[in-house]
């Protein structure tokens, strides 16, 4: 009583909300302190009640202190991430999302609902361009469905040349979460080394002897179209790692008894330096081979069957 006022009365009678937000400065601590304020008009009288709301600021600059910590991370990222809230608007986007959409950051910035930020990726041809177009819409829908049960992912080849692997995954308190990532350089490394791998199949093949590479664990990595004739198997059709041990089984049916199979075997296991190594077996059908083993790189070994070249006979002199 006597002393000056906590709140500023005039400025709460002029605001035409019922409730405010006042910042009161403690001058013993010079800390600002919040209250939410409430004028209720009682007949000719207005009465004033304050609510501290200091808890309720606090949390709110965390919040917001947060979501910068969160908006600096995710601007260092180079896949794009687009968070939408719980009524379906963009609520947090990074530059990576600029950068691979070519939507413009206004856009963005204007938090657009999820159909119009796909249309807009759809207008930008960051989308594969939908078959049928009337049922389009839907498909956004369902797609926006999937993402909030964290089941959506698809590859999105594009007209540009450019693959984008999208996923959707959702978020707590019914957001989602979409991410688009620029795999185009892992695409075309992998169809790159596809293609070395059938080349240098197509070559192995064309070789008349049979060859086998094993790994250094013993599992059948590589064999050609004379070792799939030579010992009828077709490792290709396995669902389980063929080894050297399932192999071995294999030459022993179709050779005479011969000592030298174990010995291959500890070849193929072996650790630590080798030294190439040969001997004779005796193909049920297809007469007398050598077997040469080479060690190569990473421990692997190179089991390769040549055909023996048998001389010719000259007859003896009477």
């Amino acid at each position: 009583p006597g002393g000056a006022p906590l709140f500023d009365l005039a400025q709460l009678h002029a605001e035409t909300k019922g409730t405010v937000r006042v910042p009161v400065q403690n001058l013993k601590t010079d800390v600002t302190e919040w209250y939410n304020v409430t004028a209720t008009r009682a007949g000719s009288q207005v009465i004033y009640h304050a609510v501290d709301i200091n808890a309720v600021i606090q949390a709110e600059i965390a919040q917001r202190n947060f979501v910068q910590t969160l908006a600096k991370t995710f601007a260092q990222l180079s896949i794009g991430l687009a968070i939408f809230d719980r009524n379906g608007q963009l609520a947090l986007f990074n530059p990576a999302l600029v950068d691979l959409t070519s939507l413009p950051a206004e856009f963005l910035s204007g938090r657009p609902d999820l159909l119009s930020f796909f249309d807009r990726l759809r207008d930008n041809r960051v989308m594969p361009e939908p078959k049928n177009y009337s049922s389009w819409r839907q498909e956004i829908t369902d797609m926006i469905a999937a993402a909030s049960h964290g089941s959506y992912q698809e590859t999105w080849t594009l007209d540009t040349g450019h693959t984008y692997r999208v996923s959707g995954r959702p978020h707590p308190d019914g957001a989602v979460a979409f991410l688009i990532e620029d795999i185009t350089a892992e695409i075309s490394l992998t169809r790159n080394f596809r293609a070395e791998l059938e080349l240098g199949q197509s070559l192995m093949d064309t070789f008349e002897d049979a060859l086998a590479v094993f790994s250094s664990a013993g599992v059948l990595t590589f064999c050609n179209a004379a070792y799939r004739g030579m010992w009828k198997m077709d490792p290709d059709n396995s669902f389980a790692d063929v080894t050297i041990v399932d192999c071995i089984k294999e030459w022993q049916a179709h050779t005479r008894p011969d000592p030298a199979w174990a010995d291959m075997r500890d070849f193929v296991m072996r650790l630590g330096e080798r030294a190439v190594w040969e001997t004779d077996v005796h193909h049920l059908e297809r007469g007398s081979y050598v077997v040469q083993l080479s060690p190569i790189a990473s421990g692997a070994t190179v089991v390769r069957f040549s055909e023996t070249s048998v001389p010719a006979q000259v007859p003896a002199r009477a």
